[in-house]
């Protein structure tokens, strides 16, 4: 027998699968939760959980105040679990309380020799990263035209690209789940362009009865071999049934498969080429494309770091990237980031022992559980990285708090508008009312951020799921029970006794 509430009355629910819900917990705290309690989680969340039989154990949930008021829910709220790319959340307060909404970064261009009247540069011209994590096609071609501007017009010496200012070990891209291909696996850079990613778009094309492929950018030094069959059928299946064979390192990519012809366009994105492979051939095509002339090649070199500037680019605002990384969760920009923090704290070049110090070190300064938290690489894209749901909603608790709530809170996505939220709870009740960060990998859902409930007050909500296969949209399930809950919740229909019971619940923390 569990107890549970509502806005309006105490009842009693039977549950077939309560052992799952109740496994645990003594025959006194039991009797408590039956006689006089509320139980830690709300009724809709029991069903959800018991429709998929899911086990209570495996979730953490905490819900409070924004104001710091009593806790409405806390459930396993102690235990440490994966967070997921919820753990973006602490990167990205850390660094807009350390290096503040304005940081931005730099990327340097220096002259390696004369630049003539009539523009010709006698010489290489080296560009040295600077950590950048949005450095995209668009920001090439501007600095291009401001090169230009400044008079470069034809090098005869060679392109240098430097990204000294990260040092890290060699990595296997596909370490992490065996897909070296995908997006979210690019490993950081300091001279990251345009996130390594090539996006390739297919369209029937009924002419030749053969799949058109094209890609954004387009790069000459890429192969695309092309054996995709057009066949009669709906746009739907995995991939709309298209292969693709290459290696992370490859410039060059082959399509199998069929590809039906109700797809108007489809298209996926892929990580080709190494980071210097990607950059040379973008940035000689961007060079080119602008009328450039250049004599020699785009090779990696190191430049003196006391080597004067000729031109130094400067990135988006921190204010401005954190909203891409949050609201669409960018791994490799927040891994980017993270390893920022480490530079600037203990100086360059950046390495992922001085961005774990440095977070590290922010939490401890902030009473965060920093001895228990397990970093990692900032992102959550790791099987190692572990936070409490009490943690990180502390965490809230002080970006709600920061002077620098408004940039914060703003990089969330807007549950039914935008961001990794934007197709859950459209056109509803629940639509804008509340900013999460969404966290998924095999086993694991997460969300965390602010939410309103309709009598106007925000709440923090910190979700931490871990269990087998809950990836596969039973967590989403649970997820929507408990803000669609929230939503209707009143306070007044919960008094400190139910409170009192929920933290008694509280697991032992995992190692």
């Amino acid at each position: 027998m569990i107890v549970v509430s509502n806005p309006t009355r105490r009842v009693t629910r039977f549950y077939p699968s309560q052992s799952r819900i109740t496994r645990g917990l003594s025959g006194g705290l039991l009797w408590v939760l039956s006689c006089t309690a509320v139980a830690s989680l709300p009724e809709p969340v029991l069903k959800a959980l018991d429709r998929y039989e899911l086990d209570a154990d495996d979730l953490s949930l905490l819900i409070k105040p924004v104001d710091g008021g009593e806790p409405v829910i806390v459930h396993n709220a102690e235990t440490l679990r994966n967070p997921a790319s919820t753990m973006k959340l602490v990167t990205t307060m850390a660094a807009l309380d350390v290096l503040k909404p304005n940081y931005q970064w730099a990327t340097d261009f220096i002259l390696l020799g004369e630049l003539d009247s009539t523009g010709v540069l006698h010489g290489d011209l080296a560009i040295r990263g600077g950590g950048d994590p949005y450095l995209v096609e668009e920001s090439i071609g501007r600095l291009v035209a401001e090169m230009r501007r400044r008079g470069l017009q034809h090098i005869t010496g060679d392109v240098l690209l430097d990204d000294s200012a990260f040092s890290l070990p060699a990595t296997d891209p596909g370490a992490f789940d065996g897909e070296p291909l995908r997006a979210y696996n690019v490993p950081p850079d300091a001279l990251l362009i345009n996130f390594k990613v090539i996006r390739f778009f297919f369209e029937p094309d009924p002419a030749t009865q053969r799949v058109r492929v094209t890609t954004l950018p387009e790069l000459p030094e890429l192969q695309v071999e092309n054996d995709l069959k057009l066949i009669r059928g709906r746009c739907r299946g995995y991939q709309k049934g298209i292969a693709v064979h290459a290696d992370a390192n490859a410039n060059r990519v082959r399509f199998s498969g069929t590809f039906p012809d109700g797809c108007k366009r489809y298209s996926l994105s892929r990580s080709l080429l190494t980071h210097d492979g990607y950059a040379a051939a973008l940035l000689n095509q961007v060079w080119l494309r602008h009328g450039g002339r250049l004599d020699g090649v785009i090779r990696s070199a190191n430049v003196a770091e006391d080597a004067e500037v000729w031109l130094e680019w400067d990135s988006r605002p921190l204010s401005e990237q954190i909203r891409l990384i949050n609201k669409y969760s960018n791994n490799v920009m927040t891994r980017q980031l993270f390893l920022t923090m480490g530079a600037e704290v203990f100086g360059s070049p950046a390495s992922l022992p001085k961005a774990r110090a440095a977070v590290g070190q922010w939490l401890s300064d902030h009473n965060l559980d920093a001895e228990r938290i397990v970093i990692d690489n900032g992102a959550g894209l790791s099987r190692d990285t572990r936070i409490s749901a009490k943690s990180l909603a502390g965490l809230l608790e002080l970006g709600w708090r920061s002077p620098f709530m408004p940039e914060f809170v703003a990089s969330l996505s807007l549950v039914g508008l935008d961001g990794t939220f934007r197709r859950r709870f459209r056109d509803g009740p629940l639509t804008g009312q509340a900013h999460l960060k969404t966290g998924r990998l095999d086993g694991v859902t997460a969300m965390a951020g602010f939410a309103m409930a309709r009598d106007g007050q925000r709440y923090i909500v910190v979700s931490l799921h871990n269990a087998p296969d809950v990836h596969r949209g039973t967590g989403e399930v649970v997820q929507n029970a408990i803000l669609q809950w929230l939503h209707r919740y009143e306070p007044a229909s919960l008094q400190s006794a139910d409170v009192a019971a929920s933290n008694g619940s509280d697991a032992t923390p995992e190692g």
